[in-house]
């Protein structure tokens, strides 16, 4: 399109465009070169867009470099491998303690149970002295028995018989109790 155009389109857009912008009066998308573009008119209501065919420039993300990104996740495994390690430390020094201190508390209890079984020992030897029992007694009012309240029991011999085999003899043996009343 040229200079030369302008007052067509001018005609072509009406009087009741006055307000729109000069590209209204086309139909449909034209290319506008850059030196027609520059000599439009600018009206207040829309600034007027201009579409320049041609690509933009491609934007890339600004990536690390291989060599840094290799040392970036070496750098990230050491850390995570130390932390690891430090809590694996933690956790085993921690349950040494406890053990340390469930045996303290065990030797105690041991250390505890001795020095008890010795006193009772002392007691029981106090407590079965045959004096001090004796004594004991004569302060209740007991007394030793007298030769006079002893009496001695006989038993009659053993009627239990035993056959050749040396198995008791049920038989013979009520037989022989039978004879002896």
């Amino acid at each position: 399109m040229s200079v030369s155009a302008r007052p067509n389109a001018r005609a072509r857009a009406g009087a009741s465009s006055r307000g729109a912008s000069f590209a209204a009066g086309y139909r449909g998308a034209r290319y506008v070169s850059t030196s027609v573009a520059e000599a439009l008119p600018d009206f207040d209501e829309k600034p007027a867009i201009s579409v320049v065919p041609g690509r933009g420039a491609a934007v890339e993300p600004a990536g690390l470099a291989a060599g840094a990104l290799v040392l970036a996740k070496v750098c990230a495994i050491v850390f995570v491998s130390l932390a690891l390690i430090a809590v694996v430390r933690v956790a085993i020094t921690s349950a040494a303690a406890a053990c340390a201190l469930e045996t303290k508390a065990i030797e105690q209890d041991i250390e505890t149970a001795r020095t008890e079984g010795n006193d009772l020992e002392v007691a029981q030897s106090m407590l079965s002295n045959p004096s001090r029992i004796k004594h004991k007694a004569e302060s209740l009012g007991m007394a030793a028995p007298s030769a006079e309240y002893t009496d001695h029991i006989v038993l009659p011999e053993d009627i239990v018989i035993v056959d050749a085999a040396g198995k008791l003899s049920l038989s013979q043996s009520i037989a022989a109790a039978a004879a002896q009343e």
